[in-house]
């Protein structure tokens, strides 16, 4: 009977651990929503994908228990970390956590994780980033794609830590897109290089999609009009050497064919 009991409580308590565990990740106003961060290991080259990982977790249950207060975020982020390169790092900043809470920092203290994320860049984040995005970002080149590129020259600049609007920015995108998108912004009427305000990146970008996009008609149009010569076994000089002779895509065999 008292094995029999013991066995009992023994079953009780680990149901009970298995609840608070279940609890930990199933808050009481409903479980984390959406794809979780992967684990990170410590690896530089990912440290910065998985912090925007987390941050689009923690958005999307900004209204959950768990990513409302800035103490459960840490803590959970810390629990997506795991391998010997970050133990004694994790180990640390549980040290931080609980000094900060002796000497009375609440759990709703926004510092909790900004310092934290401060100290997660300046230990996991790849230092010389920024230098060698900014590399990347004078060398890019536009290629078949524009919303590609666009796309891209983004990314590195804000990876660069450098903004937009600037005008060595701007300069560095002239130089990026093809030559003859460039010049049809240029020379395009909305484009007055002697403004006092110069175009925003947001301008640039507008008015080179527009660009490309009549440079798109126009190239698609020729291709239509090269494709009815060819239909009509015609050269565009045999087309334009008098209109009054049946006009396009009639040649001479047609009229001959008419008279018969």
């Amino acid at each position: 009977m008292e094995g029999q009991q013991e066995d009992i409580n023994i079953a009780t308590g680990q149901a009970q651990a298995e609840t608070q565990r279940i609890n930990i990740i199933t808050p009481s106003n409903g479980a984390l929503k959406g794809n979780p961060p992967f684990i990170f290991t410590g690896d530089r080259n990912t440290s910065r994908k998985f912090i925007n990982n987390f941050d689009l977790w923690k958005l999307l249950n900004q209204h959950n228990d768990t990513m409302k207060k800035p103490l459960s975020c840490v803590v959970t982020l810390l629990s997506y970390m795991d391998s010997d390169k970050v133990d004694a790092w994790k180990e640390e900043q549980m040290h931080i956590l609980e000094k900060a809470a002796n000497d009375g920092v609440l759990e709703t203290d926004k510092d909790l994780w900004n310092d934290f994320i401060e100290r997660f860049r300046n230990a996991f984040t790849n230092q010389n980033q920024r230098e060698e995005s900014y590399q990347k970002l004078c060398k890019l080149k536009q290629e078949d794609s524009l919303d590609d590129f666009f796309a891209k020259f983004k990314q590195l600049a804000f990876e660069a830590g450098v903004p937009l609007d600037d005008k060595g920015t701007i300069e560095t995108l002239k130089y990026g897109m093809n030559k003859g998108l460039t010049s049809a912004i240029i020379n395009s009427p909305n484009f007055d290089p002697t403004a006092d305000i110069p175009w925003t990146f947001k301008q640039w970008e507008e008015q080179a999609r527009q660009s490309h996009l009549k440079w798109k008609a126009a190239a698609e149009f020729t291709q239509r009009r090269q494709g009815l010569f060819q239909a009509f076994k015609l050269s565009p000089r045999q087309n334009n050497s008098n209109p009054g002779q049946g006009g396009f895509g009639r040649n001479n065999n047609w009229r001959n064919n008419r008279n018969d």
